[in-house]
């Protein structure tokens, strides 16, 4: 778990350092506001369809090969956005980073689910998520301190030398983790080139589980819900929204700063809050508490976040918004990977942590895309007033399953 959680998260500096800042550099890097909001998630629309095939990918081929080519794409992709200028250069990083995330993720996720049980699973989950939420708060707040100290384009190139570290530790430390077949268990079949570009090993593969298990499909949906939210709309607006209530500098007591640096800080603060809420609220889902209580309480926390965000008007009611958004999505990050695990057979825990991992590419992808284009419309709140419904439409997603749960049980003992 160590060599694993520090290179992902030395991987993401360059990423978020470009949350905190890109709105902020836009003349440096040649770009609009417009395509700022593309940049910030085009990314996630090359993983949509990349996450199932590096699923299938990861189930056959090993998990380390390619998460160390993840390492190597996300050390790149840095280099390019301290190198590049305009459109489609900067597109093209953007992309390439979009691989190496996919590589990253669903490898990360699958290794953990080799590593861990069913009595522990939401523990170790929630101490994977740590690391990734680790990188979500140091690299906003490196990077944006970096960008406001050196510069755009040296503190880029001083993310990149971090990721590298990350490639370094991945290479030395990080062992292969993936299970042999075991005995009876369905051969796995060779992957035609023609089966990966239509779907179709895919859909044979999972989609059986899916009918199966419909809690599967459920727990992608609120997936989706906590990355359109979280990752998608508060990660790419935050220093927008500082920007529209306070001025280009914030104002904290005697404290002054810009922007771009208090922006950086809130969302680390933002990723901390999560990564102490994770590895406790998987501890709770692993307990008689169990996972789907865990996850419906998250949700109300949640809930109460994204309100004060929409209407707070005052820094600290900012701040604890944002801490109760960060508890809600990092408790419930752990919760539904661990349900997802516990409901994978073994063999198909790459593809099916393909697919979650897609479902929450759609709704990060969404997040920028979507707030930025209201934006235009509308004041930024009642985008975040958006987001407090989708959570209530996540609560009635959890009450729809439930209801058809206890029907089909109904129904079998008729």
């Amino acid at each position: 778990m160590t060599p694993l959680g520090v290179a992902v998260c030395l991987s993401l500096f360059g990423d978020l350092t470009l949350f905190a800042v890109l709105v902020d550099q836009l003349s440096v890097v040649g770009l609009s506001l417009g395509a700022a909001g593309i940049m910030l998630g085009v990314h996630r629309l090359l993983r949509i369809g990349a996450n199932p095939v590096a699923g299938l990918l990861f189930d056959r081929r090993g998990r380390r090969p390619m998460f160390l080519l993840g390492m190597v794409l996300a050390v790149l992709s840095t280099l390019g956005y301290a190198m590049v200028r305009g459109f489609w250069p900067f597109l093209v990083t953007r992309l390439a980073w979009g691989l190496a995330w996919t590589l990253l993720h669903v490898g990360g996720l699958a290794m953990v689910l080799d590593i861990s049980e069913r009595a522990n699973r939401g523990r170790w989950m929630g101490v994977y998520n740590t690391w990734v939420l680790a990188g979500l708060a140091l690299g906003p707040v490196v990077g944006g301190l970096l960008v406001d100290a050196i510069g755009f384009r040296p503190g880029m190139l001083v993310c990149a030398g971090l990721s590298a570290i990350g490639l370094a530790v991945a290479l030395l430390f990080l062992p292969e983790t993936a299970p042999p077949a075991a005995a009876g268990q369905e051969p796995r079949p060779a992957i035609s080139a023609l089966k990966l570009r239509l779907g179709l090993l895919w859909l044979r593969r999972v989609r059986p589980l899916l009918r199966a298990n419909p809690g599967l499909i459920t727990a992608a949906g609120l997936y989706l819900i906590v990355q359109f939210t979280g990752e998608g709309v508060v990660l790419s607006t935050i220093t927008l929204l500082l920007r529209q209530r306070f001025g280009e500098r914030l104002a904290v007591g005697t404290l002054v700063m810009g922007v771009a640096s208090a922006g950086g800080l809130l969302l680390g603060f933002r990723s901390l809050m999560a990564g102490v809420a994770g590895p406790l609220a998987g501890h709770l889902s692993d307990s008689r508490w169990g996972r789907w209580p865990t996850i419906v309480g998250s949700l109300f926390v949640g809930l109460a976040g994204f309100a004060l965000l929409a209407f707070a008007r005052s820094p600290v009611l900012l701040v604890v918004g944002v801490a109760l958004g960060a508890v809600s999505a990092g408790a419930i990050l752990a919760s539904l990977a661990a349900l997802v695990g516990d409901l994978t057979p073994p063999g198909r825990e790459g593809a099916v942590m393909g697919f979650y991992a897609g479902a929450g590419d759609v709704g990060s992808t969404a997040g920028p895309f979507l707030a930025f284009a209201l934006v235009a419309a509308v004041d930024l709140r009642w985008v975040y007033a958006s987001c407090a419904a989708t959570f209530l439409a996540g609560l009635g997603l959890i009450a729809s399953m439930r209801r058809a749960n206890h029907v089909q049980a109904k129904e079998q003992r008729a």
